[in-house]
């Protein structure tokens, strides 16, 4: 690897390195989320609030797709990183050759799965007769392009250059930007033609990943036939890190389908398009935390593989306040203007007066959210499987759902609301002191290289 960019992940202050890493990472993340938001408002404003809630009930599909992707990303990132750091380049192109051959197999298998148990999968999805027709239009096209779903911008970053990872994820907004509009109001081909430019975009995206490994000359290390081969032990490597990530998003989906129902017992088509705008939202605002987390990965990875377990820490820390800070800002924009920001997407009063009500109390766990993806991605980073995958599960399973059903039967659709605050306010707790205590026995049991 280029020795200076190793002593920059190495020496340079963490502070430094933390603000130069995470805000190209944010920006980055941002484009992409704002690619999302846009297409919810166009499919809003030219088809209509049902079909945005229809698209948006869709999300639990995207997820257990973007899950993939993000397993097998984030557990190839994290083996690349540290290899670069144990300065063997060999294991980083075998690492990067297998996980797209993993990515393409699973996705493949799903896309087909996914197209023939359709119909049930979306009466899973709690769509009702008068969102099936939209999402069932979205669905199938997002189905079809599941195998472009990623441009592996996490290995790119893996390397260290965040720079290609920007352009990569920046060319796909626009492409998705300029199609969005043409689409569904010049084409008039409504939430179909918001699906096409979707997976046209992230086609860009891909192409732009092989342009990379294959054409460039910026990547590190050299991508050729013989890293294809399949090897076995490598895959399982990548899937035991990564598996936290698939844990997650499958957690998350199941979440949402549960809240969807809920939703659709309390608040009916109307609380489910509000809800899908405010999650839409929500994802957006979400994205610094998700730019923090990619951008401290590999500090942690390479710093790990050093031995330098201080510089770990730091950053971790600092991440983590970072994380808090900008919840609360951002909680408070959400409480100070919600009506401002439901009205950019929908008009219709019944929707935009509950949509008010959902976004407020939502808005309130916003300070307690990048805990927990800041400690995974912590363990992710160094290997830690095993507490990876205990955070999200507990997360889900024995906090969010035990919530959301509770407070559903005690309050019904206010307490669908309050789920956030209460599940995400224990979790926050619950991670902190994992965190802590693992920091704590990792400073005990190993001595500083300095």
């Amino acid at each position: 690897m280029d020795r200076s960019q190793t002593e920059k992940l190495t020496k340079d202050p963490i502070s430094k390195l933390l603000l130069s890493f995470c805000s190209q990472t944010t920006l980055s993340v941002m484009l992409y989320s704002f690619q999302s938001l846009i297409n919810t408002y166009f499919v809003a404003v030219g088809v209509g609030a049902y079909a945005a809630g229809a698209v948006a009930l869709s999300t639990p599909i995207m997820l257990i797709i973007g899950s993939f992707a993000s397993t097998v990303g984030a557990g190839g990132a994290s083996i690349i990183s540290r290899a670069l750091g144990k300065n063997d380049p060999e294991k980083a192109a075998s690492t990067v050759g297998n996980t797209l051959l993993f990515f393409w197999m699973i996705s493949s298998i799903f896309s087909v799965l996914g197209l023939l148990l359709l119909n049930p999968l979306l009466e899973l999805l709690a769509v009702d007769d008068v969102l099936m027709p939209y999402a069932k239009g979205y669905t199938q096209i997002i189905l079809i392009g599941a195998i472009t779903a990623t441009g592996f911008s996490s290995l790119i970053r893996a390397e260290g250059n965040i720079r290609f990872s920007i352009i990569q994820w920046t060319v796909s907004a626009i492409v998705n930007l300029i199609l969005d509009p043409l689409f569904i109001f010049y084409f008039d081909m409504g939430v179909e033609g918001a699906a096409i430019a979707t997976v046209i975009s992230q086609m860009v995206s891909m192409g732009l990943c092989m342009y990379y490994y294959f054409l460039s000359k910026r990547h590190v290390f050299s991508i050729q036939r013989r890293h294809f081969q399949v090897k076995p032990r490598l895959m399982g490597e990548i899937l035991s890190i990564g598996s936290p990530a698939l844990l997650s998003q499958i957690c998350n989906s199941i979440f949402l389908i549960a809240f969807n129902h809920r939703l659709g017992a309390f608040g009916g088509p109307e609380a489910i398009s509000a809800f899908g705008i405010v999650s839409r939202l929500r994802s957006f605002l979400y994205m610094p935390i998700s730019g923090i987390v990619q951008g401290l990965q590999p500090i942690i990875g390479f710093n790990y593989a050093a031995g330098l377990h201080k510089r770990m820490r730091e950053a971790t820390h600092l991440s983590l306040l970072a994380g808090v800070l900008y919840g609360l800002f951002i909680m408070l924009v959400c409480l100070l203007i919600p009506k401002e920001l439901i009205r950019i997407f929908i008009h219709e009063e019944p929707i935009v007066s509950i949509g008010i009500t959902a976004l407020q109390f939502i808005a309130l766990s916003f300070p307690f959210m990048g805990a927990l993806t800041i400690t995974a991605a912590y363990f992710q980073s160094t290997g830690k499987a095993l507490f990876a995958f205990v955070v999200p599960v507990m997360s889900i399973v024995l906090i969010a759902l035990p919530t959301l059903y509770i407070l559903s039967w005690l309050f019904e659709l206010q307490g669908l609301w309050f789920t956030y605050l209460v599940s995400d306010g224990i979790t926050f707790f619950m991670a902190i002191i994992l965190l802590q205590l693992i920091l704590k026995r990792q400073n005990g049991n190993t001595k500083e290289r300095i």
